[in-house]
């Protein structure tokens, strides 16, 4: 004990702000705080700038939305057709019908063939807008603005799946998906999927799941996933598995993966890390998925880590969970770290 003036000069020693290790953090905690401030403080900054141009050498916004909705528009890919799909993709099976996974793709291909039509209905009235064509309304007005500021226009989110990224990489990543899926229809069933490119990945799990139940005869309530890492990634992979799928595409945060088989610290300065293709062998619910050391492991869409029930009474972020195993901790260590699987990632 002392005296006042020796508490307030103790209390002045203390750090501002607690090291994350305080909490059970691992310090790369501290970057990852500092880039989602600084995102909001330049979201704030962007939300209040004027859009009208400063004059001088400034770029007039008219050009620059022009410009960008027509190389955007040049790159727009057609739709996914079903003429010419492999063989295989609508091959009936012994009951006569396609397979749960033909299903999916179908399924899918909807999905981006209408986000498809909406990416380039709206890119072309936008144009048109800007050029005095036609009345530009809130909703294209809106999609002015977000072009302006590399944002993703609300007439494309909501068309489109959960993301985080701006305007350039989320174009990037639709090409790649819609790439994906024209590949698997036109050279047949992948050996590794792309779990990170599926609009309702959910459902892709289920298809795998009815697949295995229906080639064997079980009741797919009596089925489950069990969780195996392999060593190598989707392109050293040579065939699919007897059992399940190989998926691909999802990275690591608030850990590290081990190619020995663990989880391990981050290096400082990594705040994800891409992991190796990993196998979801379909057993039996009575079968054993999980040890001591497994940490079971959620996969989120995206960085959110939060979502609603969708009308299909499914999570829309939360994926699914996986046993991942912890040879140097007890899995508690990384519930502390807050770690995770995602299937994106912001940038």
């Amino acid at each position: 004990p002392g005296d006042l003036a020796s508490v307030h000069e103790y209390l002045a020693t203390l750090p501002q702000n607690e090291k994350p290790e305080v909490f059970g953090l691992h310090a790369n905690a501290d970057i990852a705080v500092q880039k989602a401030e600084s995102r909001s403080m330049l979201d704030d900054s962007i939300s209040i700038q004027p859009r009208g141009g400063g004059g001088g050498d400034v770029a007039d916004p008219n050009e620059i939305v022009t410009e960008l909705a027509g190389e955007l528009l040049a790159k727009v890919p057609d739709p996914i057709s079903t003429e010419g799909a492999h063989p295989s993709i609508f091959e009936l099976t012994s009951a006569g019908i396609v397979t749960s996974l033909t299903t999916v793709l179908v399924q899918e291909v909807d999905r981006f063939n209408s986000l498809i039509k909406a990416i380039r209905s709206t890119l072309v009235e936008l144009r048109r807008a800007v050029a005095g064509e036609v009345v530009m309304s809130s909703e294209l007005d809106m999609m002015y603005t977000s072009f302006l500021y590399q944002k993703v226009p609300d007439l494309w989110t909501r068309a489109a799946y959960p993301s985080l990224k701006p305007l350039g990489s989320w174009f990037v990543d639709v090409l790649q998906r819609i790439a994906f899926l024209r590949t698997w229809m036109q050279e047949g069933v992948p050996t590794s999927f792309w779990i990170s490119g599926f609009y309702f990945p959910q459902g892709f799990l289920t298809g795998v799941l009815q697949t295995h139940a229906r080639r064997h005869s079980i009741p797919i309530d009596e089925l489950k996933f069990r969780t195996v890492v392999q060593p190598v990634g989707p392109e050293d992979l040579l065939e699919p598995p007897e059992a399940g799928v190989y998926i691909h595409g999802v990275f690591l945060e608030g850990a590290a993966w081990d190619r020995a088989g663990s989880l391990v610290e981050m290096k400082k300065g990594e705040l994800h890390t891409a992991m190796p293709a990993i196998w979801l062998e379909c057993v039996r619910l009575d079968e054993p998925t999980e040890t001591e050391e497994s940490y079971k492991c959620p996969l989120y869409k995206t960085s959110t880590r939060a979502g609603s029930l969708s009308t299909t009474g499914l999570s829309t972020n939360h994926v699914m969970n996986l046993d991942l195993p912890s040879l140097h901790h007890e899995p508690s260590h990384w519930i502390h770290r807050g770690v995770a699987l995602l299937c994106m990632l912001n940038s």
